[in-house]
């Protein structure tokens, strides 16, 4: 589930079902918007101290005018700039 403000540009993502990473490892967070070319938008990383549900803060890296979707990518500890996107885990739309 995703709640997200685009007055804000904040939002929650309740998510269940993912584990725990090994330390070098983190869960990244975009933001795919529907008017924007290129890249999504990076929402923050995250980790996961427990299987199970966990509730995780969405706050937008650059603005963002349509939020269409948001994707969990696993990615290097400390996240990238740009995502290839070969390890996604997660899918929301809104």
């Amino acid at each position: 589930d995703v709640v997200w403000s685009a007055e804000k540009q904040e939002g929650y993502l309740r998510i269940d079902g993912l584990k725990p990473l090994p330390e070098d490892l983190q869960y990244q967070l975009w933001i795919v918007d529907g008017v924007r070319e290129g890249a999504p938008v990076d929402g923050g990383l995250f980790d996961l101290p427990t299987a199970g549900e966990h509730v995780i803060p969405i706050t937008a890296r650059l603005p963002v005018t349509k939020a269409a979707a948001f994707v969990v990518t696993v990615e290097q500890r400390g996240g990238v700039v740009v995502s290839k996107q070969k390890d996604v885990v997660a899918i929301a739309s809104l």
